[in-house]
């Protein structure tokens, strides 16, 4: 497998790190779930983004299994690359449910902009990224979809809207540009920019957020503003990290 260029890797790095946060954020909700179809839900969402980082960390070492674990766990925090969103505890349904839709929303343009991606060995993931992000984005459709139509008087999308208030900002943290983003876009690493990319989203969650009946004006609100640095970690991240390690702490001949 072709070894990437220094910037090709950041791009590829920042994704596969997102993916790799997000789908182990996701798993906290097995068995926990409001009813037993989003327990299985959200552990067939959390394996495809397990599944995608898996794909996206062997493309960074070249296909060499046996670093893949040290490149998901072992690293020190300044050198991970995700977004404090896909960090983030989301404790309560609510806000796990907003960290779906949006997360979502946005890894759909990101695998649409790898499409025409340079990368030897990219193809095949992104392919099948895509299909499994279909079906991602109209889980999260319908299941919102069902909380703004539920006619319970409000509640449960009183409770839905202050989540979207508060991770709607931290949303942001998605589009810090990946370390040397230009240089990975003139190697064709990607077709479009994220500021580009930011764009579009959030058009698609104002068209979300209108079917629904919802002003987006209510979503923007006074959340936490990440730092426009991919290298900085949010408050969250150590005791996440721990959690991840515990068990390498115990076995490290132990495999992911």
């Amino acid at each position: 497998m072709t070894e990437l260029s220094s910037a090709a890797r950041e791009y590829v790095l920042a994704f596969a790190d997102d993916e790799h946060m997000v789908g182990a954020r996701h798993t906290a909700w097995i068995g926990l779930g409001p009813f037993l179809e989003e327990d299985l839900a959200f552990c067939s969402i959390a394996q495809d983004e397990l599944g995608h980082a898996i794909g996206l960390y062997r493309l960074v070492v070249s296909g060499d299994e046996r670093a893949v674990d040290e490149l998901a766990l072992r690293r020190a925090p300044h050198e991970y690359r995700g977004s404090w969103l896909a960090e983030w505890p989301c404790d309560d349904w609510a806000s796990a449910l907003v960290r779906h839709w949006l997360y979502d929303r946005a890894e759909q343009l990101r695998w649409e902009a790898l499409e025409p991606s340079s990368l030897p060995g990219l193809a095949a993931l992104v392919a099948g990224a895509r299909r499994e992000e279909a079906f991602h984005v109209r889980h999260a459709d319908q299941l919102l979809s069902r909380v703004f139509d539920s006619g319970d008087g409000g509640a449960a999308a009183t409770l839905v809207v202050a989540a979207m208030r508060e991770l709607r900002p931290l949303a942001a943290s998605l589009w810090v540009a990946p370390f040397h983003e230009a240089r990975a876009l003139d190697e064709g690493v990607a077709s479009r920019s994220f500021a580009d990319l930011a764009v579009e989203c959030d058009r698609r969650l104002d068209g979300d957020l209108a079917r629904w009946g919802v002003d987006p004006a209510t979503t923007r609100g006074a959340g936490v503003d990440p730092p426009a640095d991919r290298g900085v970690r949010s408050p969250h991240f150590a005791r996440f990290h721990a959690e991840l390690n515990e068990v390498l702490s115990i076995d490290p001949t132990a495999v992911w």
